[in-house]
């Protein structure tokens, strides 16, 4: 501490100390974030007993290093402190909170200098956006609630869209803020009835600056209509209960929600029974006891077309006891399957198939059958008998029997017949209901029990209802068999438009149902994650189908080492199975790929060559870059920096529609004929799903410098021209003449006449100089042609001259458009005749 105070108490200096930090950052809600801070001391290494590095948010200190040590204030910061004495004083911020957003502080002391930056961090929250109601009723006016929630900042632009047109007419809420600091709210747009109209797409877009494109809800408009609803109850005769029916009817499109209201308050939600011809029916059932009051109950259909449910109240007597037999669930299904079966004509006595239904936590198994249209008080008898002994006739067997009586019910009575029974042990609940009807009765039984694979593997069930002298009886034969998850699939992942990483698996054909599924995440220390599992039954045999997903920041897996994990344990198994996946297995999927460099076909010396190499398909946005170089017949690669010779633009990542990034890297070559003629480029790519980076190479590349004729003068009769700049050296320079002058056939001039010196410039490239001497004997005058050829050429370079041999002088001329401009005389001719 004291240390810390003798370098605050000295005056404000920051000679010899830099420190580099950004003057802002934002990110979004949950990510771990790092706040980046680098220091360097002038000429001098970072000596620890004279370093002390101090973090703030606010006035508040998070963090302390000096050289008594590191104290951490803040509950989610984490820092390096191995790179402290490198010059990196960044940290590491996790699960970003809103109440997080604010000033940060970086101030490192290097006695007897110190200096601070300060960082903005602005965080931000992407919006959901959901449309709750999405059909209308045709030539009615209708309205369309949109919920935005869980962004910030608060500020947000909702625009309603009728076939990708605004809509004016929406009307907005005033946004509420939620516990977390992020905000909500609630929009409406009214159609009118002439708006209304076939294949309409409506749209809710919310505009908000944590995501740079708009997000959108839209449906195709559906037409319906909504339910009507009737209610009416029934007293089963011998029982204390009442069954109230809810029917709502001639409504479209399916499905409706109905709920249970007692004296305004909800209640346990019923099984209810979907019929065709868009109907459905729920049954309620109320017991009685002492201590009756008046109340009522209430029926609420809820329908697409409505905002707010059509109801239907009866009275009835409510008991202060308000309890529900355990089996009751189950019996509201049941009683359905009843009334379908129930005939309003008098016919002959009928008994259904048994029948299997689970419960929604498969706890138990229960086996129903139904009995309908008897005009007497019918008996009841259940019988499970194990299936190996079903082969011999008169042995163990355990029997329910549940009789009616005229004047009444009576409690089920258990009767057994032969010798005594394991069976007996479980714990079977039978229950049998009659519902009157006119004046025949109508009955369902039921049997229930919790299946076990040793006694319940394979047996046979029977179900015997006696209606006077008529005597039916139903058996089915059922098994319980444990089946083991099975998984098809590794762990499936996608990525959402908040840049997350959603996380799936199936497990498929287990038995029972209860399964525990468990996904953490981490690096080498696991963590819980928040998770979501839909269990389904499978359709081809009795089993059950989870489908699991979780949601994982995708800024997480810019770790190498970072893995998610999805564990399950069921009674099929001995004990647990996982699957894990991490970014480097071979199964992760959005791997960087490399296209080809594209490099010109053609490199200038003394000019630039842009080299391209196009990068796509990767996540998260962490790939890594690097240049390198490798020399003519050399194997070393060398690593190319920024310089005057090389330029790397900064790269830029777009965001694919699928959530992966692309980008197109480049190196910018001042080119030289002496350093680049024979040597490669390669791309080096590195990403946390690579164990080894990735290399692409130049191809072979030609070096190139198209010849310039920088003069073509005269001197002693001789024309002299310089041709300079090209590459390679190989060029061929041809002089050729008319025999007089009106004639345009040209000769070559013989070798002697012509001479050449060749010399290279300091940039690599080459330069000659080429004499040719006329030989004018007459009085006359002649044309004469001067031909550069050379691969960079497309088209050989021509200049024409005219030679006049005029008294005693010769002059020279150059034709240009038809004009002749005379030669200038070189300088090294002047300099001869001064």
């Amino acid at each position: 501490m004291q240390q810390i105070c003798l370098f605050l108490i000295l005056p404000w200096a920051v000679l010899g100390l830099e420190v580099i930090a950004p003057p802002s950052q934002q990110t979004l809600l949950g990510s771990t974030l790092l706040l980046p801070c680098t220091f360097r001391v002038e000429n001098s290494q970072v000596i620890s007993k004279f370093l002390a590095i101090l973090w703030y948010f606010g006035d508040t200190e998070i963090l302390r290093y000096d050289n008594k040590g590191k104290e951490i204030i803040h509950s989610r910061v984490t820092v390096d402190e191995k790179g402290f004495l490198q010059g990196n004083a960044s940290i590491t911020l996790s699960n970003v909170t809103i109440s997080d957003e604010g000033t940060y502080r970086c101030l490192v002391i290097h006695s007897p200098s110190k200096q601070e930056k300060k960082i903005s961090l602005k965080v931000q929250a992407v919006p959901g956006v959901h449309i709750i109601k999405k059909a209308l009723i045709k030539q009615k006016e209708g309205s369309l609630q949109c919920l935005v929630t869980d962004y910030y900042p608060q500020a947000i632009k909702v625009t309603w869209l009728l076939n990708g047109n605004a809509l004016t007419r929406s009307t907005s809420g005033s946004p509420r803020q939620n516990v977390d600091g992020t905000f909500r709210v609630n929009s409406s747009v009214t159609l009118l009835p002439s708006e209304i109209q076939d294949n309409m797409v409506i749209g809710c877009q919310v505009q908000h600056e944590s995501y740079p494109r708009p997000l959108i809800d839209s449906f195709k408009v559906v037409y319906g209509v909504p339910p009507s609803v009737q209610m009416f109850s029934s007293k089963v005769e011998g029982h204390s209960e009442t069954i109230f029916v809810c029917e709502a009817s001639g409504f479209s499109p399916e499905p409706v929600q109905i709920k249970w209201l007692l004296n305004g308050m909800k209640v346990e939600e019923p099984r209810t029974s979907e019929g065709g011809g868009f109907i459905k029916r729920s049954y309620y059932w109320n017991p009685s006891g002492p201590g009756n009051q008046l109340a009522n109950i209430t029926c609420e259909a809820y329908h697409e077309t409505l905002y707010q449910p059509v109801t239907e109240t009866l009275q009835i007597t409510k008991s202060y006891r308000h309890y529900y037999w355990t089996g009751v669930a189950i019996l509201f299904i049941l009683l359905v399957l009843l009334c379908s079966v129930i005939s309003t004509s008098h016919q002959n006595f009928q008994v259904s198939h048994i029948h299997k239904l689970m419960l929604d936590d498969s706890e138990k198994v229960t086996l129903f059958c139904t009995a309908s249209d008897c005009s007497k008080q019918p008996q009841v008898t259940w019988t499970v008998m194990e299936a190996s002994e079903t082969k011999s006739k008169g042995k163990r067997k355990v029997i329910w029997t549940e009789n009616w009586q005229d004047k009444g019910s009576v409690p089920a009575s258990l009767t057994q017949s032969g010798e005594s029974d394991p069976l007996l042990n479980e714990e079977y609940t039978v229950r049998t209901d009659r519902l009157e009807v006119g004046r025949l009765l109508s009955v369902l039984s039921t049997l229930s029990f919790k299946p076990a694979v040793q006694k319940h593997k394979n047996i046979e069930v029977s179900c015997q209802f006696v209606c006077g002298w008529k005597k039916i009886e139903k058996k089915l034969k059922y098994s319980y068999i444990l089946r083991e998850p099975q998984v098809s699939q590794p762990i499936k992942l996608s990525i959402n438009e908040a840049g997350d990483v959603l996380c799936s698996l199936v497990l498929q054909e287990f038995y029972p149902r209860q399964i525990r599924i468990r996904w953490s995440c981490g690096v080498g220390c696991y963590q819980d994650l928040e998770s979501n599992t839909k269990i389904n039954p499978c359709s081809s045999i009795q089993a059950f189908n989870a489908e699991s997903e979780c949601k994982i920041p995708g800024q997480l897996l810019k770790d190498p080492g970072f893995r998610m994990r999805m564990t399950w344990e069921h009674e099929s198994m001995t004990g647990l199975e996982q699957q894990e996946l991490s970014v480097q297995d071979k199964d992760f999927p959005w791997r960087p790929q490399m296209g080809e460099i594209i490099n010109p076909d053609t490199l200038i010396p003394g000019t630039e060559g842009k080299f391209q190499c196009k990068i796509w398909g990767y996540f998260p946005d962490a790939l890594e870059v690097k240049w390198l170089r490798r020399e003519a017949g050399g194997q070393e690669l060398f690593s190319v920096s920024p310089s005057e010779k090389y330029k790397i633009p900064e790269m830029e990542q777009k965001r694919e529609a699928d959530g992966t990034f692309s980008c197109t890297v480049s190196l910018i070559v001042s080119v030289s004929a002496i350093t680049e003629k024979g040597a490669k480029f390669i791309c080096r790519v590195g990403h946390p799903s690579l164990g080894e980076p990735l290399e692409t190479s130049t191809g072979d590349f030609s070096l190139r410098r198209i010849p310039v004729i920088r003069s073509i003068t005269h001197s002693n009769d001789k024309v002299t021209a310089e041709i300079d700049q090209f590459y390679p050296q190989d060029i061929e320079l041809v002089w050729s003449r008319t025999k007089h002058r009106k004639t345009n056939k040209y000769v070559e001039y013989e070798a002697s006449r012509i001479s050449t010196e060749s010399n290279s410039n300091s940039d690599g490239t080459y330069r000659i100089i080429s004499s040719c001497d006329p030989k004018i004997y007459t009085f006359t005058h002649k044309h004469m042609k001067l031909r550069v050829e050379h691969e960079a050429l497309e088209t050989p370079i021509e200049r024409t001259l005219i030679v006049k041999k005029e008294l005693s002088s010769v002059k020279f001329f150059e034709l240009q458009d038809g004009r002749e401009i005379p030669l200038a005389e070189s300088q090294q001719s002047n300099k001869k005749t001064q």
